[in-house]
């Protein structure tokens, strides 16, 4: 039943910070509000409305909260749903990932967590279930190995990410009609070329924003962007934040976190 679950709302302050800690049971989050940095598994993750993240029992992690605080849902499943879980993804990997179902199911949830009526129990485990089965969905088309011929299309599209590319180049590189290219593109990676190619420009522009000086405009542009509005655009709809203030969130991100992420 759900009062086994645990699934409870959570609020960060804005600007607020977790140290590195760890939980002695495993967890699934649901962001539904705000954004934060999390340093876990030695690497830096954005996390924003939409995303859903899972948490091994045990693991080291810490967090940095945005300007308006983040807010979330934190389910701790029951063993039966981790063996689930554990039969079909590495969760000792720390899994998490980004979809328009999340966001809807996580609105719904924070409703229902709101109801007190003879129903809402019951609708509340019927939701997470839901998150469940769709974040092993998720996760699960990430891990499932591709055709050789689809992992040429992939490296192809990370090779040339920030250069103008079309469906066509990219199915002529990999021997195979663009619209099988599509589906199996799809089926395999969870995205269409289109939302997986503008993922990897922002995440390019994420790190220039991070690790340089570079202006935004540059950045933009160095990335496949066409203007610095463009970027912004793209950047806020993905992390949440736009370009100048995730750069200003990175560099308030405490130097002794940053050490904490090889533990």
């Amino acid at each position: 039943m759900l009062t086994e679950v645990g699934a409870r709302i959570r609020r960060y302050e804005p600007g607020s910070a977790m140290r590195p800690h760890l939980h002695g049971d495993a967890s699934l989050s649901i962001v539904v509000g705000g954004d934060y940095l999390e340093c876990i598994r030695s690497s830096e993750r954005h996390y924003a409305a939409g995303y859903v993240a899972f948490c091994p029992a045990g693991t080291m992690h810490a967090q940095q909260f945005g300007a308006s605080g983040a807010r979330q849902i934190i389910v701790e499943p029951e063993h039966d749903w981790l063996a689930w879980l554990s039969d079909r993804l590495n969760l000792g990997e720390a899994p998490y990932g980004h979809a328009g179902e999340f966001q809807q199911l996580g609105s719904r949830l924070v409703h229902e967590l709101t109801q007190t009526d003879e129903f809402s129990a019951l609708a509340q485990e019927g939701m997470i279930l839901e998150i469940i089965a769709a974040f092993g969905r998720f996760a699960g088309s990430q891990t499932a190995k591709p055709p050789a011929w689809l992992s040429v299309a992939r490296d192809f599209i990370h090779a040339h990410a920030c250069a103008p590319l079309s469906t066509a180049q990219i199915a002529r590189a990999a021997g195979r009609h663009e619209i099988h290219l599509a589906r199996e593109f799809r089926r395999y990676y969870g995205s269409s070329i289109g939302n997986y190619l503008r993922r990897l420009r922002v995440e390019k522009a994420a790190s220039l924003l991070a690790q340089s000086r570079e202006d935004i405009t540059g950045i933009a542009l160095r990335c496949g962007f066409a203007s610095h509005s463009h970027l912004c655009r793209v950047f806020r709809a993905q992390y949440g934040v736009t370009p100048s203030e995730y750069r200003t969130r990175h560099k308030l991100w405490p130097a002794s976190l940053r050490s904490d992420r090889a533990r």
